[in-house]
């Protein structure tokens, strides 16, 4: 068994609140490599704010979060912690790709031009390497003949699988998902669940996807952690907490969305 101290992705104690509403109330989390962790629960669980904590999009206010053994936006000085500077957390986050539920693509720039952006500004890239990539990551989701469209011109499947392309195009060691398709039409779903489906089963990528999709966590998880009011009520096999859970919190939930 590998040392989970070698894990992409360590949270230890991580809480977090919006003023008076305490969002997340010491959570941990590990991530192992090559791991697909779907993590699940009622809207106002968590879910997505831990996954912003992870990769800094949201400042935790108690715990930490290590990525390869390394502080996330905070440097070690003595025995205190200091805030890192910006670029120097940009650069962090190009190792923790991340897919957000409404693309955030920049309309003025056509596919191909998105998925190059992050190449060519923060990882330097020759341009003809930034566009060979981008190419072949547009190929990679099935929209090579989609290079030259702008996103208002796609349809929402089609915009996340370039927000896909773009997230994978910094060759990141860890995607993050933030319910990726719950801003899609229910007949585009299954486009962007083929593509990540695909990915998770023909690369070693380590995965956290944040979603409702029980059949996708079923068919594709290694492991599933059910979040509400801010903790993990069960974690363990996604067969064994899909299919049995230990937890009646856990049985409710699935209940409902299996309904």
């Amino acid at each position: 068994m590998s040392d989970p101290s070698h894990n992409p992705i360590r949270a230890r104690g991580i809480r977090k609140s919006f003023g008076s509403l305490a969002v997340l109330k010491g959570v941990d989390l590990d991530l192992a490599k090559g791991e697909v962790l779907c993590i699940l629960g009622p809207s106002g669980s968590g879910k997505s704010t831990l996954l912003r904590c992870i990769n800094h999009l949201e400042q935790p206010d108690a715990g930490m979060v290590l990525l390869h053994g390394v502080p996330v936006g905070y440097r070690q000085v003595g025995s205190k912690f200091r805030e890192l500077r910006e670029a120097e957390i940009q650069r962090q986050r190009a190792s923790m790709g991340m897919v957000f539920q409404r693309f955030n693509l920049f309309p003025h720039l056509t596919a191909l031009q998105n998925v190059m952006e992050g190449t060519l500004t923060v990882l330097r890239l020759p341009y003809a390497q930034a566009k060979e990539r981008g190419e072949r990551l547009l190929s990679q989701v099935g929209l090579s003949e989609k290079a030259d469209a702008y996103p208002g011109t796609l349809s929402g499947g089609q915009q996340q699988r370039v927000a896909i392309a773009r997230a994978l195009a910094m060759e990141p060691s860890v995607l993050l998902f933030d319910e990726p398709t719950s801003a899609l039409d229910p007949e585009l779903v299954g486009e962007v669940l083929d593509v990540m489906r695909t990915l998770a089963v023909s690369s070693s990528m380590s995965m956290i996807v944040v979603t409702h999709e029980v059949g996708f966590a079923r068919n594709v998880a290694d492991r599933v952690m059910f979040m509400d009011g801010g903790v993990v009520v069960e974690e363990g096999p996604a067969a064994s907490v899909l299919t049995n859970p230990s937890h009646e919190r856990t049985r409710s939930f699935l209940r409902r969305i299996l309904e």
